[in-house]
């Protein structure tokens, strides 16, 4: 059983101005110049494009096994009569052999038991920009495990494939390939509370990935997107003001996207700019997605887009929570444990709310799905 976490571990790599974050004093006296006069976008993210189209990914962050025996994980916003730590199991389980996809699985112990209290589902899709990380890499192992006990809900955390060996839409056939196999789980427990769940360009695979639920006729009782990442040819304020953000520089962000997206493809794409992607979805539509909780930071690049999603969901008629004012930069939750236990507590409070007359009740049992 491994130690206990409270909040995403900050040895994340994909963006080396963590340290400038966490440590703004010890960070060398280049990073103080303007980034976009010295950086390379490719040494930033730590990456090398080979000559046959695939990347290499130096220096990521660590991959964790699944822990089927358990861990012992912090609750971050534990009530007062509530556990101050859970222990979580964790599994990985195909999805499609074919693509190489798999979701692991985070299920609580000590939580209601039987049909009257089963666990909410949520199908959770990391981030990284559709270039990097895994399910398995720590700060998304970490974020899934410590949601699932903090909720406590079972968290389904899925294993999508990457860009460019992958290109998009890969990423959202694969979150496709999820409902379905969240429906295989909702057929066999009736009355289940289903949320969808994404950060940062997880978001994005999120909110498609809710749309192809409501295709599919399954209810859901909530979707979560956190600072969804989008972007667009001509610039917003925010990302004008990013050229040398502290998280998600200009360049290193035109670079992800570069990689993400279709070849010839610019950034007015459907799969990167929102107002591209509503276009080609009728508010009909869109009024079939549950209640929608949006998440958003002062300093986040790409909030102004964000908001167009939100203006849009609410032109449609959905009940959207827009929490946009959250401190701090892109991310912040997997650099700081106080925006991480914010953003739990915030995400708990939700689901719990729409959870129903399923809502969760804790006692000895261990939970099961």
């Amino acid at each position: 059983m491994r130690r206990a976490l409270s909040y995403v571990c900050s040895s994340s790599v994909v963006f080396l101005a963590s340290e400038y974050i966490t440590n703004p004093q010890q960070t060398p006296c280049p990073a103080r110049r303007k980034l976009s006069e010295t950086m390379d976008p490719y040494k930033y993210l730590n990456i090398r494009l080979n000559p046959d189209g695939s990347l290499s990914r130096n220096g990521e962050a660590k991959l964790l096994p699944p822990a089927p025996s358990g861990e012992l994980i912090a609750v971050t916003s534990a009530s007062a009569d509530g556990p101050a730590r859970r222990i979580v199991h964790s599994n990985d389980l195909p999805l499609d052999d074919a693509k190489g996809t798999s979701v692991r699985l985070f299920v609580p112990a000590g939580v209601g038991d039987g049909a009257s209290s089963r666990l909410p589902l949520i199908l959770y899709f990391h981030g990284g920009g559709y270039v990097l990380f895994r399910a398995a890499s720590e700060p998304f192992h970490n974020t899934a495990a410590v949601l699932a006990a903090t909720v406590p809900a079972a968290v389904a955390s899925v294993d999508y494939r990457l860009a460019p060996e992958h290109r998009l839409p890969a990423a959202f056939d694969d979150a496709a390939d999820a409902v379905r196999w969240v429906r295989s789980y909702a057929a066999g427990s009736p009355g289940r509370p289903v949320f969808i769940m994404g950060c940062h360009n997880g978001a994005s695979i999120a909110f498609r990935a809710a749309l192809a639920a409501a295709d599919q006729g399954l209810e859901l009782r909530g979707l979560i997107l956190n600072q969804a990442h989008h972007s667009g040819v001509e610039r917003t304020a925010a990302e004008n003001a990013s050229v040398d953000d502290r998280v998600l520089p200009l360049p290193a962000n035109d670079l992800l996207w570069e990689l993400a997206l279709p070849f010839a493809a610019d950034r007015d794409h459907e799969y990167c700019n929102p107002e591209t992607m509503l276009a080609g979805v009728s508010k009909a539509r869109l009024r079939k997605l549950p209640p929608c909780l949006v998440l958003g930071r002062k300093k986040d690049p790409p909030r102004d887009r964000q908001r167009v999603l939100v203006a849009a969901l609410r032109e449609a008629g959905v009940d959207v929570e827009a929490r946009m004012d959250g401190a701090g930069f892109h991310a912040m939750e997997l650099f700081k444990p106080n925006c991480a236990a914010e953003f739990n507590a915030q995400v708990a409070d939700f689901v719990r709310r729409h959870a129903g007359d399923h809502g969760v009740e804790v006692h000895a049992a261990r939970s099961r799905l």
